[in-house]
C-alpha cells in the first residue's frame, strides 16, 4: 500500500535566519500504482505549499520504496510540466531534494527535483 507518512512545513536554521521547508515522507510499496500515487502526493504538496509561508523555497521528500529515484524524479517533473500550479511552486524552490531510503533510515539515493536532468 502506498501512503503519505508525513507532510508538514518546518523551520530550519540558516546563516540568514529561519527558512521554511516542506518535508514529506512517502511509502511506495505498490509500484503498479506508483504513477497515480505520485500525482496524489503532488496534489497534497500543492495544498501544503499554499498554507506555508510565502517565502518557502525548499522541500525534502523522503521515499521508502524499491523504485529507483530516477523514476520518481522523472514522474514528479512530468507532473510539474503539466500542472501550472505545481510548476510555479517548483520554479520558486531554491532546493528541492528527494531521498530514497530504507525503513530503518539508511539513505540509498538522493536527487534534486529542480535543475537540469542528470
Amino acid at each position: 500500500m502506498n501512503s503519505i507518512v508525513n507532510l508538514k512545513t518546518v523551520n530550519t536554521d540558516s546563516p540568514s535566519g529561519a527558512i521554511p521547508v516542506i518535508v514529506m515522507g512517502l511509502n511506495i510499496d505498490d509500484l503498479d500504482s506508483a504513477d497515480e500515487f505520485i500525482l496524489e502526493a503532488a496534489e497534497k504538496f500543492k495544498l501544503q505549499r499554499m498554507c506555508s509561508p510565502p517565502t518557502t523555497s525548499a522541500m525534502l521528500i523522503t521515499v521508502v520504496t524499491a523504485m529507483p529515484i530516477a523514476q520518481f524524479v522523472s514522474r514528479w517533473r512530468q507532473i510539474s510540466s503539466e500542472d501550472e500550479i505545481l510548476g510555479f511552486f517548483m520554479s520558486q524552490m531554491r532546493r528541492a531534494d528527494v531521498m530514497r531510503g530504507t525503513t530503518v533510515g539508511v539513505a540509498l539515493e538522493t536527487a534534486s527535483l529542480v535543475g537540469s536532468v542528470a
